[in-house]
């Protein structure tokens, strides 16, 4: 910071408001919110020279580290990105997007417990955040931790009704936990959302005939055949209604 309510440039040293996304002087993208729309415009290999770059002249500003970070991570360098993550939050560990990102790059090398741990941290720092509670989920999910998986995906439903991917793997919950109509209510919200979602049909009619709604569960698993006509599960379940 160069004042109060004011951010030095890490590249050109220019001061900004701190609400500001870009330098004024060099435009170099400055907050965490801008960081992705620069990395959709340019290409990541010239993003990973330039953070490289700033890293050396600035080793001790986090979101500098963080953006050197999100440009691996989206050449695929999940080892280096972790590494540029790590350094980030130990420089400042109320980063939440850097916790964040931390979590994703430890899903993507399967590595789930490391993954919840990064998740919660990021959700401690920013409990509204949908996407962090539904990493925390999946990775819960992956380990067995089904009735704590079922808890995060709420949260993230809570935080952002219309995220339906959390609709749907919490359907998935409450259908190994016989729940055939907490299951009902998810995946009518993910057919609602997307009636192209064969999966979600197929698992929908799996639900109703299993509450007794045959003629519901037939027209729902004719729709995941005729979305996905090569849908081997649903076809032999709709045999198994029809008979």
């Amino acid at each position: 910071m160069t004042s109060s309510g004011m951010m030095a440039c890490p590249d050109c040293g220019v001061g900004n408001a701190a609400d500001h996304n870009y330098c004024k002087h060099c435009g170099l993208a400055l907050r965490v919110a801008a960081i992705e729309q620069e990395l959709a415009a340019t290409p990541a290999e010239r993003m990973c020279e330039r953070y490289l770059r700033l890293v050396e002249a600035y080793p001790d500003n986090p979101t500098a580290h963080f953006n050197l970070g999100s440009a691996y991570y989206h050449l695929g360098q999940v080892g280096n990105a972790i590494r540029a993550f790590q350094h980030a939050v130990r420089l400042d560990d109320a980063m939440p997007a850097a916790h964040f990102h931390l979590a994703l790059c430890h899903y993507r090398r399967g590595a789930m417990n490391e993954c919840v741990a990064s998740a919660r941290r990021a959700i401690a720092l920013n409990p509204f955040s949908a996407p962090a509670h539904f990493r925390l989920a999946i990775a819960l999910f992956h380990l067995g931790r089904l009735d704590e998986a079922a808890q995060a995906f709420e949260a993230a439903l809570a935080a952002d009704p219309e995220y339906v991917i959390a609709w749907y793997h919490l359907g998935i919950i409450r259908e190994r936990q016989d729940d055939w109509d907490g299951a009902i209510v998810c995946f009518e919200k993910v057919v609602d959302a997307n009636p192209d979602d064969a999966s979600a049909h197929y698992h929908l009619g799996l639900c109703y005939e299993r509450t007794g709604l045959d003629a519901l569960a037939m027209s729902a698993l004719w729709k995941a055949l005729e979305l996905d006509p090569a849908d081997e599960a649903a076809a032999s379940a709709l045999q198994e209604l029809q008979r």
